[in-house]
């Protein structure tokens, strides 16, 4: 290869791999999102290995219109399980609300909704799992910067108090950030393959 040639390949592989840098950079941040969600769904685990706190045990209030239908049937279906419940009025915006409360707080709430309580894994109706994503832009993910979180109001407060309460959610383990390298250097040695550099 003459001079001017590699001169002009080395030229072209730098513009292409500041181009498509800030594809690399996207589909990085949805691999981090997919290994995050499935490490802790599937497993309970933070980025350190080590499972959350569990489900609380703290006994909490919740009446007919916080559970379904079946749930609250279990607890407070009938005459004498409501009889055995101790029963709690608050005044809501100039309302009175019936509560009654769980013995076995969250946990058991989970429960008895048929839900898993063997570890954490932030899942109860799927929403906040659904709305955390890839949250930066192409500008962004062309610098080598990319965020994971939601865009939803309502899911960010559930991220925050989870996150207060269990610890940070939304860290990757070393082993996914050396798969992610991984995958970066694939990329860039693919595209110096292409160009006859390797």
């Amino acid at each position: 290869m003459k001079p001017e040639e590699a001169t002009t390949r080395i030229n072209f592989i730098t513009d292409k791999t500041i181009t498509d840098w800030g594809n690399v950079m996207l589909e990085v941040a949805q691999s981090a999102n997919a290994m995050l969600k499935e490490r802790i769904i599937k497993t309970g685990q933070n980025a350190e290995g080590e499972m959350f706190d569990p489900y609380s045990t703290t006994p909490m209030l919740a009446g007919y219109s916080s559970m379904t239908k079946k749930a609250y049937n279990k607890v407070a279906g009938s005459k004498k399980k409501r009889k055995e419940l101790n029963w709690v009025t608050l005044n809501r915006g100039g309302k009175n609300i019936r509560l009654f409360e769980l013995a076995g707080g969250y946990k058991e709430y989970r429960e008895l909704h048929g839900r898993q309580t063997n570890y954490v894994d932030f899942a109860f109706s799927g929403r906040m799992w659904a709305n955390i994503e890839v949250v930066s832009g192409d500008d962004e993910h062309k610098v080598g910067r990319a965020r994971i979180s939601t865009l939803s109001e309502e899911q960010m407060k559930k991220l925050a108090g989870n996150t207060e309460r269990k610890g940070t959610i939304l860290d990757l383990s070393d082993g996914e950030i050396s798969k992610l390298a991984g995958f970066i250097e694939s990329r860039l040695t693919q595209m110096w393959r292409e160009q006859g550099f390797l």
